[in-house]
């Protein structure tokens, strides 16, 4: 039986999906059907170490795809910077590198809150609000 880690996907629209990608063998064709393109994975934490979080993306996404408003404004949140770019298409949130360099299960606060966070940010974002 392969191991699996939990992931959230993120929409332009802010839309949420729960995804169990398979961990070792098949993460990347997977996160490459997630993101619609090849991946491209960046890790982000805070000054001091804590909330560390990675994410996959379309590592050609800026040429091909919307922008990721409801992304950017979160993965700025985590960083506790403003990102210098904006992220493009869909975003696949996961959990940091473990000490064997394998990514983790996304963190169990963010998921918990990212529901309240997506509603928060379609006041700001939403084409329809």
């Amino acid at each position: 039986m392969s191991k699996t880690i939990h992931a959230v996907r993120l929409d332009v629209d802010g839309t949420l999906t729960d995804l169990q990608l398979p961990l070792g063998w098949g993460f990347l064709e997977e996160l490459r059907e997630q993101v619609d393109g090849w991946v491209e994975i960046a890790h982000y934490a805070r000054p001091d170490g804590n909330r560390r979080l990675s994410i996959a993306v379309d590592s050609d996404g800026q040429a091909r795809k919307k922008e990721n408003l409801y992304a950017t404004a979160l993965v700025s949140a985590v960083y506790t910077k403003q990102l210098p770019y904006c992220l493009y298409g869909p975003v696949v949130l996961i959990g940091a590198l473990d000490d064997t360099r394998h990514h983790t299960d996304i963190p169990k606060a963010l998921h918990e809150v990212l529901p309240k966070v997506m509603k928060a940010l379609a006041t700001r974002y939403s084409t329809t609000a």
